[in-house]
């Protein structure tokens, strides 16, 4: 009696240990990006802004599988109904279908270039028709899901594709060109070519290498940014902001407020502003030295909306679309004068989409998955996993979810989206997800961009009939007429990055040379 009663006070004992190992791991914080964590274009060097600025910081990145984010060739397939891995001759099949698509889809989109309405799913659906028929094959159930996962990476990652506009493919180089109608494309032999490279592809990716940002170890590909943006990007914009508290007084205005919610902007005119001495109006026009300029009176006011009021010279804005398109009235802005009605309509044209995120944290003793692969795919249509613990982060998952399922959790708290997260891998992997007890996260985040009052989406993209015009038009300053007063910036508000970091980046700094270049003080 007195041995079972040590054994049971051992196990007790041992039980609570595995408990305080578990709580100990919730408090040791992990870093991981809710919203960017990619860095995209690497392949264009040192034209890539913030590529430059990571090697400059040295950070420390991984590369994307297959050299693009959420790459479905270079992912392991489980089949979530049975936990099997399916068969590279079936993923093959759907990929060389799929680039079949792509192809004849880009040459309907250049046949259909007087008509900027049309859809990507419009041209998706016609491609896929001709495609079956001359291929005198129909996909199967199960080839259409596949099918489906691997389109909307490609086009429907912040999108529905019938609300997506075909602009975003047309004119594009994809080297595809005859694709549809090569025979050989597609036949047996060739599929299992296909499936042979990626199956070489997910092992050469295995256990990927975190190591210091540089151009030769990856080239071109897409890196992720393990310890996120704030660490080096973020910490460098803020880095001209001294907490020297003598700097800090000989420029008082350098700082940046928080909690301050912008509900109006007004730019008055001297001319018949009566808050605004008339006089003033000698300091408006272009050509004006240094020293009047600082001198010029400060004839933009914005006002917040806990009743504070800022003035200033010039103004850059750098909300998301989704805030300038006025979704909500927690953050949605009245401008005065209104905003020029080319503007507006650009605005309109354009789209704020959401992809949205549930990240999960799981004991190291707990992961159930292969540990060393990044990129972890099923059927199932509404998480695409991406394996964190591969890059570093012990016991993290992370779930990248697209339209139509990243705005349909509005009814959903963010247990009821985890659990099905969780129930999708734990169909991928039901035998060591048994093995291990079941396990649950320890803990889990999931964002809600498209319902944050201050994004209300999570980046642009193009809708059916709009162009690539709409985003040089928004990026005229504001008013539309007379000396600029108002400038732009954004992911949305730049051709070369769109939906991107670099984007934003870039951007910006166009945003603040026009500034500077306002004052007459730009440097070549």
């Amino acid at each position: 009696n007195n041995n079972n009663k040590k054994n049971k006070e051992k196990k007790a004992q041992e039980s609570k240990a595995e408990q305080d190992e578990e709580e100990n791991e919730v408090v040791k914080p992990i870093k991981a990006d809710l919203g960017a964590n990619y860095m995209h274009k690497c392949w264009a060097g040192d034209d890539q802004p913030v590529f430059v600025l990571a090697q400059k910081h040295k950070i420390r990145v991984g590369l994307a599988a297959g050299g693009r984010f959420a790459n479905t060739e270079c992912a392991q397939w489980y089949d979530h109904r049975t936990g099997s891995k399916m068969d590279p001759l079936l993923i093959a099949r759907c990929h060389v279908r799929s680039t079949k698509h792509h192809a004849r889809m880009s040459k309907l989109a250049l046949q259909t270039a007087g008509d900027a309405d049309i859809s990507i799913k419009q041209l998706l659906d016609q491609a896929v028709d001709y495609v079956s028929k001359r291929m005198r094959h129909k996909m199967t159930g199960l080839e259409k899901l596949i099918h489906n996962k691997i389109t909307s990476r490609q086009w429907g990652y912040v999108s529905r594709l019938e609300d997506t506009g075909v602009a975003l493919i047309r004119g594009e180089k994809t080297g595809l060109e005859g694709y549809e109608d090569m025979d050989e494309i597609g036949s047996s032999q060739h599929v299992r070519v296909v499936a042979s490279r990626m199956v070489a592809q997910i092992r050469e990716n295995e256990q990927p290498e975190i190591h210091i940002c540089n151009k030769e170890k990856g080239g071109g590909q897409d890196r992720l940014v393990v310890d996120g943006y704030h660490g080096f990007l973020i910490d460098h914009l803020l880095s001209s902001l001294s907490p020297d508290s003598k700097k800090q007084q000989q420029q008082p205005t350098n700082q940046i407020l928080l909690n301050k919610s912008v509900s109006k902007v007004v730019i008055h005119d001297p001319k018949t502003d009566t808050n605004v001495s008339i006089k003033d109006s000698a300091y408006w026009g272009n050509g004006l030295d240094k020293k009047r300029n600082h001198n010029r009176k400060r004839s933009i006011s914005v006002y917040c909306r806990d009743g504070s009021e800022y003035k200033c010279q010039y103004l850059i804005c750098t909300v998301p679309l989704g805030v300038l398109k006025g979704r909500s009235e927690h953050s949605s802005i009245c401008w005065v004068p209104c905003l020029s009605s080319m503007k507006r309509e650009c605005i309109r044209a354009l789209g704020m989409g959401t992809h949205n995120k549930v990240v999960m944290r799981f004991s190291e003793s707990n992961v159930f998955w292969p540990p060393h692969t990044p990129q972890l795919l099923c059927p199932d249509p509404r998480f695409h996993f991406l394996n964190l613990h591969a890059y570093g982060k012990t016991g993290m998952m992370l779930c990248h979810v697209w339209p139509p399922y990243a705005d349909s959790w509005v009814k959903l708290s963010d247990k009821q989206v985890t659990d099905q997260a969780v129930g999708v891998l734990k169909g991928m992997f039901q035998d060591k997800y048994a093995q291990k007890g079941n396990p649950k996260p320890l803990e889990s985040v999931v964002t809600r961009w498209n319902t944050d009052p201050f994004s209300m989406g999570s980046y642009t993209y193009l809708k059916p009939g709009s162009t690539w015009d709409h985003i040089q038009i928004l990026n005229l300053p504001h008013p539309q007429t007379g000396e600029p007063r108002v400038f732009f910036a954004g992911e949305g508000l730049s051709v070369k990055g769109f939906q991107c970091v670099d984007g934003a980046y870039e951007s910006g700094v166009r945003a603040g040379k026009s500034v500077l270049d306002c004052y007459g003080i730009l440097k070549a």
